[in-house]
């Protein structure tokens, strides 16, 4: 008579749960939600690059005086800055309809779990859950110099 081991059965259960938390989960949406916010999307890219065609077509020569063209310079200084935040959102939004395109939208590229629902009708491009955007935010603690510890004697 053969005596069978619980062990086995064990190992291949903890096996089947490690690969089930490993992959990465699926945020839920039906088709139509998908639709929608594939629909905002395009829209919002559709915004972006009109808006950064219309700083292109809209810088002048630098007339005038001196003091005029610092002004000048500076506006171009603003718009060059909101044209390059406005080419990262765009970026964004591109990545976010390439993930409505793979299924993987809605999924954080840090953890694998679903973003929440409000987060996505707040900003429907984010690529982080609440909780990985704001540890990748907090600044690195730093170690104080040696230089500057206070020994106490």
């Amino acid at each position: 008579m053969k005596k069978r081991s619980s062990k086995p059965a064990a190992k291949k259960a903890k096996k089947a749960q490690a690969k089930s938390s490993s992959a990465p989960a699926k945020a839920v949406f039906s088709a139509s939600q998908l639709v929608q916010i594939r629909k905002k999307l395009v829209e919002m890219r559709e915004d972006l690059v009109s808006t950064v065609q219309k700083q292109a077509v809209g810088e002048v020569e630098e007339t005038g005086d001196a003091a005029d063209q610092a002004s000048q310079s500076l506006e171009r200084e603003i718009l060059f800055n909101l044209s390059d935040n406005e080419r990262a959102a765009l970026g964004q939004v591109e990545a976010a309809l390439r993930k409505i395109e793979k299924g993987s939208y809605g999924v954080c590229e840090s953890c694998r779990k679903p973003i929440a629902r409000a987060r996505l009708d707040a900003l429907p491009f984010a690529r982080y859950c609440i909780g990985c955007q704001s540890t990748s935010e907090r600044p690195a603690e730093t170690p104080e110099p040696a230089e500057f510890k206070v020994v106490e004697e």
